[in-house]
């Protein structure tokens, strides 16, 4: 299958505003911190037209208890990467391709492959928010948002192998994988910074 990049395209703020309003009231009840991230969230980058939106609960113990209200809102729950990242539990809104029924989950051992029978219009992934996974995410968002050189140079990768066959998202997604690691050990960096930085400014003035 081929991937489907787009130029940027504003709306996907939109888009991301209107799941925030379900998972906001699906969730209510954690209090949920909700961000709009990946590639749809940097101004003038382009992307597959899925948007990723990461929630952040206060800790793991409330994961699980996640499942039941996001299945009941039409969002189906990816139980098939828990093994993988069990600090994380994922759910896409799917749109059907075909005929087939949409599935509420799908199983670690169940065949999946997106492009053939569904695409995923958002993928929501809930974790626990202030953790390592946490500050990456928003630290790689914030980071190509403040340096267009590189958001430039992702853009060109992604044009690039936009151009090549892959057997699904998730071969495309290890292809940039050296990119991502690269640039997001530059980015925790920056972020920690940033975040000092604003904390020695709280209360009128610098710290000490």
């Amino acid at each position: 299958m081929k991937i489907i990049i787009e130029g940027y395209q504003a709306s996907w703020v939109n888009a991301f505003h209107r799941e925030e309003e379900i998972i906001a009231s699906v969730l209510i009840a954690f209090s949920p911190a909700i961000e709009h991230i990946g590639s749809t969230a940097i101004s003038g980058l382009c992307a597959k037209p899925t948007i990723d939106i990461l929630v952040g609960l206060r800790d793991e113990i409330q994961l699980d208890k996640t499942v039941a209200p996001m299945i009941a809102a039409g969002y189906t729950y990816f139980k098939k990467y828990e093994p993988a990242m069990p600090y994380r539990r994922l759910f896409a809104k799917l749109r059907a391709l075909t005929d087939t029924a949409l599935p509420e989950i799908i199983g670690v051992h169940d065949e999946f492959i997106r492009g053939q029978e569904f695409i995923a219009a958002a993928n929501i992934h809930v974790i626990a928010k202030d953790t390592s996974h946490w500050r990456r995410h928003l630290a790689f968002r914030d980071f190509l948002r403040a340096h267009t050189d590189l958001r430039d140079e992702y853009a060109q990768l992604k044009q690039e192998l936009s151009k090549h066959e892959f057997k699904d998202t998730n071969e495309y997604n290890r292809a940039k994988d050296s990119f991502i690691k690269r640039v997001e050990e530059q980015a925790l960096a920056w972020y920690t910074g940033q975040h000092k930085a604003g904390e020695g400014t709280q209360g009128g003035g610098p710290i000490g």
